[in-house]
């Protein structure tokens, strides 16, 4: 709890990167938002449900195909998205490395604003880390990805059996402890390496204090599940102006946690070097 107290302290000095942080993902929901509701909508609104006739569904399936490879704003739709995906990959590294120089003491800080100094200081290693990140997450997928299609006909069976839940179940979970080790790992990477105290060491107290990282972990994911269910319950009550206001400030907290979570994981990385 004392580096989760450290990580709160850090926090406010890092509020105005929360701010900018939050508009960025508040901007990325927007333009979801947006091409959902102009692409896939229209798309939906001509499904035949009910069909009139039993060819109907197969005659939308095969318009759709036709349509996929032919239609001029079908491959603009598919370049958009592709060209926001890669801008999304460059600007949160970007802005992490922002936030990785607002750790630095003000008096050992170059002058200008932080996170956009950090872009500049910071920047290229961390786009380094992020697509290693990105990388390593994603390999156990070309084993992963086939195991559950695999396993998918018997899970969409009406009478699934246990140990086939279980086996997708596990495969899934087993992903997303992998996936939060190489986060956490490489988290520490980043540290040793851009503050200058070697990234072997870093690696080496990351797996040292490994049990201190998951329990900051569950405790900050664990108020942020919480804010998660109380908005979204809140949203499911109270439809109307309060479920939009709420809506659109989701991110501003959801953004303070994840600064609140590196702050935190800073302060447990800086108090291991200290010691050693």
């Amino acid at each position: 709890m004392s580096f989760v107290r450290l990580g709160w302290t850090a926090l406010k000095s890092q509020f105005p990167s929360v701010i900018i942080l939050f508009l960025y993902q508040l901007l990325w929901g927007l333009f979801l938002y947006r091409l959902v509701d102009t692409a896939v909508t229209a798309l939906l609104q001509r499904y035949p449900d009910p069909p009139p006739t039993a060819l109907s569904r197969i005659l939308f399936l095969l318009e759709g195909q036709i349509n996929l490879w032919s239609n001029p704003d079908v491959r603009l739709y598919c370049w958009l998205l592709a060209g926001m995906a890669v801008l999304r990959m460059i600007l949160t590294p970007l802005i992490q490395a922002g936030i990785f120089y607002g750790f630095i003491p003000s008096e050992s800080r170059s002058p200008g604003f932080p996170l956009f100094r950090g872009m500049k200081e910071f920047g290229r290693p961390v786009i380094l880390f992020y697509a290693l990140e990105l990388m390593l997450t994603l390999l156990p997928a070309f084993w992963i990805v086939p195991k559950l299609i695999s396993l998918w006909p018997g899970l969409a069976g009406v009478e699934t059996p246990t140990t086939t839940w279980l086996v997708g179940l596990g495969l899934i979970l087993g992903w997303f402890i992998y996936g939060w080790l190489i986060r956490q790992c490489l988290l520490f990477a980043q540290f040793g390496y851009l503050f200058k105290a070697g990234v072997w060491n870093s690696l080496l107290m990351c797996f040292r204090s490994l049990l201190q990282a998951v329990s900051i972990s569950a405790i900050l994911g664990s108020f942020g599940l919480i804010l998660f269910f109380l908005f979204g319950t809140a949203s499911w009550f109270w439809t109307g102006m309060l479920a939009l206001i709420l809506q659109q400030t989701y991110p501003l907290f959801r953004s303070t946690f994840k600064v609140w979570k590196m702050a935190s994981q800073f302060h447990l990385w800086q108090s291991k070097t200290q010691k050693s």
